[in-house]
C-alpha cells in the first residue's frame, strides 16, 4: 500500500553548496548525533526545528526506572486510590522528558531573520 505524496511533500528542489572539510565533518557529526542523514538534518533546520542529539544510555535507564516506579504505584491503586494521581504525574513527567530530550524543539526563524542574524 503506497501513500500518494501531495505536491508539498515532494522533494524536488536539489540544493548544491560547498563546505570546507571541517564544516563537512561537523555536519556529519551533528546529523549522526541526532540519528539523521545530513540531508534530513538540513531539512529539519529549514523547517525551524532545533535538533536534539540522541539521549545517552543513562536517559533511557532513567525512563526505565520511572516506568518501574509507575508500575509499583499502579499496583497500589486498589489499596490506596490516591496512588492513581501519582501514576498520572509520573506519566506526565515521562512525556515531558521525552518531549524535551528526544523531539526537535521549534524555534521562530522569523524572529532571527528580522534582526539580520540569518
Amino acid at each position: 500500500m503506497s501513500r500518494e505524496k501531495s505536491e508539498k511533500d515532494v522533494q524536488n528542489v536539489p540544493i548544491t553548496f560547498r563546505l570546507t572539510e571541517e564544516e563537512h565533518e561537523k555536519l556529519k557529526q551533528y546529523s549522526s548525533a541526532c540519528g539523521l542523514s545530513a540531508a534530513e538534518f538540513m531539512r529539519q533546520l529549514c523547517r525551524g526545528n532545533a535538533l536534539q542529539p540522541m539521549p545517552q544510555t543513562e536517559f533511557w535507564e532513567l525512563l526505565g526506572k520511572l516506568y518501574e516506579v509507575h508500575d509499583a504505584f499502579r499496583k497500589c491503586v486498589p489499596f490506596y486510590p490516591a496512588a492513581a494521581e501519582i501514576c498520572k504525574e509520573i506519566e506526565q513527567l515521562v512525556m515531558d522528558l521525552q518531549q524535551r530530550f528526544t523531539m526537535p524543539q521549534p524555534f521562530d526563524m522569523e524572529k532571527y531573520a528580522g534582526k539580520g542574524a540569518v
